[in-house]
């Protein structure tokens, strides 16, 4: 009978203490008492699998899979893996989670809260998976702290983009004029805005591949005149001609911050507040609700995705000719607010103007 033994040193006295025998006890069960032991008896352990191998582990596997990837990154760094990256993994509490977790819970973060022990979860689980621990024992631990409150971003209704596009017109430098117009009319998230490199644009469509996109599928923005018209401006005021990106940051050879925009709205008194590049694409959806848009074709214009796993498997078309028809209505509303801001701010100049 093969039994598992695990000898330790104190006072210059080795000693074999068997913990039990296999098969009856398995290794990664082996190892677990052995960390027990460790901890009884006070014995630093010898180097083994970490939080923070667990850590590079899952860095490994998502790097390049999810779009948040980078801020999730650093998110676990700096309130996770600082704090306990150096534990050996099975020596990993509940309780010893949730008290890293109370600081942020102070101070009212909780989708902060909410995205760590989701992720934390995860590298658990995936440890698991590859063999390093018998279960995750922080299977539950996303039930300890309420839900956060759902905060809708901050969007107008689509009857009030006369008065939005006539503060943009007086306020907007034109880089942020003509990022504001192609996120409207595409309809796009921020992030797959800036993503957009010129290679990926033809005369029938911009295709952004599924790697840059939240929902990971490929998705086609139909080509109309109004945004062919954009994309020009937007290569015209390049300063960085060279650059492969539609929207390039101003030296380095990469896009401009998909927080460009919302930081640039947040500082003018006329928007903080009250809409943010987000909030673009709601106007746009509830103008196509109240024009009665097929809910599939609307959600399509969004790259949202619509049904259940099975429905998908079954439906996999993106309602193309369908947007292609409905994208130069949406656009010729925002032309005509636009020409309607002109309007009012001609309107406004001249009524501030002295009589004589």
């Amino acid at each position: 009978m093969k039994s598992w033994v695990f000898r330790f040193s104190r006072n210059g006295r080795v000693t074999d203490l068997t913990i039990g025998h296999w098969p009856e006890i398995s290794l990664l069960q082996a190892r677990a008492i052995v960390r027990k032991k460790q901890r009884e008896l006070e014995i630093e352990p010898t180097g083994s699998f970490t939080v923070r191998d667990a850590f590079k582990f899952w860095c490994t596997k998502k790097k390049g899979r999810i779009l948040s990837y980078r801020d999730e990154r650093l998110r676990l760094e700096k309130y996770v893996i600082s704090k306990i990256g150096s534990r050996q993994l099975d020596s990993v509490t509940p309780p010893m989670i949730i008290r890293l977790m109370e600081p942020l819970e102070e101070e009212g973060k909780a989708s902060t809260i909410k995205r760590l022990l989701m992720r934390t979860r995860e590298i658990f689980d995936m440890t698991v998976n590859a063999g390093y621990l018998t279960s995750n024992p922080l299977s539950k631990i996303t039930k300890v702290f309420p839900v956060p409150a759902v905060t809708h971003m901050p969007a107008v209704d689509w009857k009030e983009l006369p008065i939005v596009l006539s503060q943009l017109e007086k306020l907007a430098p034109q880089k942020y004029r003509v990022l504001f117009y192609f996120s409207l009319a595409t309809l796009l998230r921020p992030k797959e805005v800036i993503s957009i490199r010129t290679e990926w644009i033809t005369d029938e469509a911009i295709t952004i591949p599924a790697e840059k996109m939240k929902m990971k599928r490929t998705h086609r923005v139909p080509m109309t005149p109004y945004l062919a018209s954009l994309i020009e401006e937007a290569k015209n005021m390049r300063k960085n001609k060279r650059s492969p990106y539609l929207f390039p940051a101003s030296y380095a050879n990469k896009p401009i911050s998909s927080q460009a925009l919302a930081k640039w709205m947040h500082e003018q008194k006329e928007f903080s507040n009250k809409l943010v590049p987000h909030g673009l694409r709601t106007i746009g959806r509830s103008w196509f609700a109240d024009h009665e848009i097929p809910f599939e074709v609307a959600e399509a214009c969004l790259a949202h995705v619509v049904g259940s796993q099975v429905v998908r498997a079954y439906q996999r078309g993106d309602y193309f000719a369908a947007r292609q028809k409905l994208l130069p209505k949406w656009h010729e509303y925002i032309q005509h607010c636009a020409q309607c801001a002109k309007v009012l701010n001609s309107t406004s100049d001249n009524s501030g103007a002295e009589t004589t």
